[in-house]
């Protein structure tokens, strides 16, 4: 944290480094135990020293126990049964994918480029990775893929699905079919398309047929960024970013996911739309409507996808763009924001229908909701004292919307955190 001493981060530092001298991946050296033990496991990737380090989230404290991942692992994500945890490394361009009961690093998938956005399918043994900008000689002639991959055995791209527009984000259906994938552009590429892949021909012998591209349609598309499934998966409510992405109109397009090729079948209009989150019927939407910077410039709304009307009104929350939004105990929903100005973090109370914004102006980086417990662990970069620009692990009470008095000091810079426990 940014109150830390000089003295005090000297020792810290020295003491981890000892201690990385002393654990193999995913374990304590020697005749120590192999695992950490706990029953309450939070990861946070560490791009400094190349580990994930794993706190324990039920005293809210740092372990003695890391894994070893690869150069600069950055943004995670979880398998559906949160059995497996896949980590990019930005410094060499390499998935890791990593077995949370053991804690240790099962392999490593190289890739032609970086990328930002992969998932798992429900058995463990295939991804998806987006590629953005792939050069040509490695994606079959194409620049811009989704990666076929093997999660448990040769831990390689298996196969190439090229898809028209520049894929940033990837957005699953939900298990058990998990039929369907949804392909994303950027808010920077001003895209007016996304792509629909099937899941199975993307995992046969010709997985160059799987994709499907939809739009452009003004009716319906206007730089689509990202998606919320339905809980079954016969619906996905598509994110318009509008104007915030260079576009004209921000909105919620309703996906009728059940025939082919998926179809729209309404459209919503709202102030913004980066990032969603479904609850029953209740889908939360954020966003910035212009994307001009300012105190309260964000908005949230509530969208009924029973009624799917325009909500009434919308609550002021932080500026900047979202694209993290998880939901904790006491009905808070937070939201999490880059390239802010005033607060990056947003506590939404659903019940109360209103907001506080965090005074940091960082950027949030990962939101992990701790189960069992009315404390929320946020990753956000510091913007004030000597670690400035540092990623830091904070801890959040949900009863009170602040920081807990106990907090964990993460030495070296955090990126992401993923709460790995059921």
């Amino acid at each position: 944290m940014s109150m830390r001493t000089d003295w005090k981060g000297a020792v810290v530092v020295a003491l981890a480094l000892a201690l990385l001298v002393l654990v193999s991946c995913g374990g304590g050296g020697g005749n120590g135990p192999t695992t950490s033990g706990l029953s309450k496991r939070a990861f946070v990737s560490d791009d400094f020293d190349g580990t994930l380090h794993i706190e324990d989230a039920q005293n809210d404290v740092e372990s003695f126990f890391r894994i070893s991942t690869g150069s600069q692992p950055g943004a995670m994500a979880l398998s559906p049964d949160k059995s497996i945890t896949l980590v990019f490394n930005a410094g060499q361009a390499s998935l890791a994918v990593v077995a949370n009961s053991t804690e240790s690093l099962l392999g490593s998938i190289f890739l032609p480029n970086l990328s930002t956005s992969y998932v798992s399918m429900s058995d463990n043994t295939v991804g998806f990775v987006a590629v953005p900008n792939c050069p040509p000689t490695s994606c079959s002639g194409n620049s811009n893929v989704v990666d076929v991959v093997n999660l448990a055995t040769t831990f390689n791209v298996t196969g190439v699905v090229p898809v028209a527009n520049v894929a940033r984000t990837l957005v699953l259906a939900p298990p058990p079919a998990q039929a369907k994938l949804l392909v994303f552009s950027g808010a920077a590429d001003h895209q007016d398309t996304l792509t629909v892949i099937d899941t199975a021909a993307a995992k046969g012998a010709t997985p160059a047929t799987a994709a499907t591209q939809l739009g452009p349609d003004p009716a319906f598309y206007d730089r689509p960024v990202s998606a919320v499934f339905s809980s079954d998966g016969a619906k996905a409510y598509i994110l318009n970013c509008g104007p915030e992405c260079g576009g004209t109109t921000a909105s919620v397009t309703v996906l009728d996911m059940t025939v082919s090729p998926p179809a729209p079948v309404a459209n919503v209009p709202l102030p913004a739309a980066s990032v969603g989150l479904l609850s029953g019927n209740k889908l939360s939407v954020a966003g910035t409507p212009s994307g001009a910077p300012g105190s309260l410039a964000g908005r949230l709304s509530v969208l009924d996808t029973t009624a799917l009307a325009p909500p009434a009104s919308s609550v002021p929350i932080s500026d900047g763009f979202h694209n993290h939004m998880e939901l904790a105990s006491n009905n808070k929903l937070f939201v999490g924001a880059i390239t802010c100005s005033a607060g990056c973090l947003t506590i939404f109370d659903t019940s109360q229908n209103s907001a506080v914004v965090d005074s940091n102006t960082g950027d949030v980086t990962g939101i992990a909701p701790i189960g069992g417990r009315n404390v929320v662990y946020v990753v956000e970069d510091l913007v004030a004292g000597a670690f400035q620009g540092k990623g830091e692990l904070r801890i959040y009470d949900t009863t009170t919307n602040a920081l807990t008095p106990t907090q964990i000091d993460v030495v070296g810079k955090a990126v992401d955190v993923k709460y790995v426990d059921k």
